[in-house]
This record gives C-alpha cells, sequence and structure tokens, in this order.
C-alpha cells in the first residue's frame, strides 16, 4: 500500500518520509546482513536489542543520545562502549549501505509521489532512526537534494517514537504537526510519533 496525492489531509504544508522500510522494501535485509559478516553476527544482535531498549527515548541532544546508545550496545558483552561505537560507524552503516545498493533500489512509486507532492506546494523532508542517511539514499539511487531536509532523529535528540522529533520538525520547518504528514512503515515508531502530536500518518506496506 503506497501513498497518494489524495490520500493527503487539506492543511498538510509537510510530508516527512521515513527512510528503512519505507523508500524500499527491506525485506530479508537484517537476514542477509550476518552472511556478509557472520563473526559479528552477535554484535548485530546486540544492536536491534540496543536500538528496541531506546526506543522512543529522548535524551535532547545527539551527543547524549549516542552516548546512551552505544553504552547500550555495549551492556553486558566483553567490548566497550567506544568499540561499539567504532564498529558500528565503520563496520555495520557501510555494510547496510553495501547491501542497499546491491539489493534495494527505492521503490518505484516514491519519485512520483514526491513530485505530485511538490506540485502542490509541500515540504517534504528525511527523517529516519539510523545515521548515514544521505549515502544510504544514494544507495537506492535517490539524491538527497529532493528533500528539503535530510536528518537523523539522534541529532535531535532521540529515537522514534520520541514526540519532541515531530516538534523539532514542526519547529524547523516553520508549522505545526498538525499541519505535518507522516509516510512509514511502522505503526510503533513513525505512527505512535505522529499520533502523539497530531500529525496525519500512513503506513507503506510491502
Amino acid at each position: 500500500m503506497f501513498p497518494t496525492i489524495n490520500d493527503i489531509p487539506a492543511n498538510t504544508k509537510v510530508i516527512v518520509f521515513d527512510l528503512d522500510g519505507t523508500l524500499y522494501n527491506k525485506h530479508l535485509l537484517i537476514t542477509r546482513m550476518p552472511f556478509y559478516r557472520p563473526h559479528e553476527a552477535f554484535m548485530m544482535l546486540a544492536e536491534r536489542r540496543a536500538r528496541k531498549a531506546l526506543k522512543g527515548v529522548w535524551k535532547g541532544n545527539e551527543e547524549a543520545l549516542y552516548h546512551a546508545f552505544f553504552t547500550q550496545l555495549a551492556k553486558g558483552h566483553c567490548y566497550s562502549a567506544a568499540y561499539a561505537q567504532r564498529w558500528f560507524n565503520e563496520k555495520y552503516v557501510p555494510l547496510i549501505i553495501r547491501l542497499l545498493r546491491k539489493f534495494y533500489p527505492v521503490q518505484p512509486w516514491v519519485m512520483p509521489f514526491i513530485n505530485d507532492c511538490r506540485s502542490k506546494g509541500l515540504s517534504v523532508i528525511l527523517l529516519t532512526d539510523y545515521q548515514g542517511s544521505k549515502k544510504k539514499l544514494e544507495a537506492i539511487g535517490l539524491s538527497a537534494d529532493i528533500f528539503d531536509w535530510v536528518v537523523s532523529a539522534p541529532e535531535l535528540g532521540g529515537l522514534k517514537p520520541a514526540s519532541e522529533l515531530m516538534y523539532k520538525v514542526a519547529e524547523r520547518m516553520q508549522v505545526t504537526p498538525q499541519e505535518c504528514m507522516v509516510i512509514g512503515d511502522r505503526e510503533d515508531t513513525d505512527g505512535d510519533m505522529a499520533r502523539a502530536t497530531g500529525a496525519a500518518f500512513f503506513k507503506v506496506e510491502y
């Protein structure tokens, strides 16, 4: 199920896209990753657990959020938070980008929909929970330049579905959250973030 221009409420001024699982179909991505770095499969599992533990957390700034995230990633393991951070930045994120480039092109509906939004005078931004968003966009065949703003939730100080993220987005775009529409693939992150602030939400399903 994909959005069309007819799904956008009349009062909308800003479209807020999620990236992973929304602009591309991430089917089997998590399953494929351990085959490329099998000796790091336990760290990949720890990364998902850390992200789940901090879901919806608001720390107020990027440094505090990442400190909490990498501390959680290292919790109960024999490596430090500093090591976890290096692994995440130098191995985990580059592996994702590599796999996106190989297997995961942007979905066909995306650019026509963005063009329709532009024709209606709407602003279009990208808000993702993960860093490396500009490189990920390039990997799936999109340029960051098609968006008015590309930002990660950690840069703003939290992880979805923290409602503060929508308020930060609205402030930056000089609108109210109620004038935004979130388009994402998850009810429990994108959807809950939108609903908590009165923004509209459309769930993408593959």
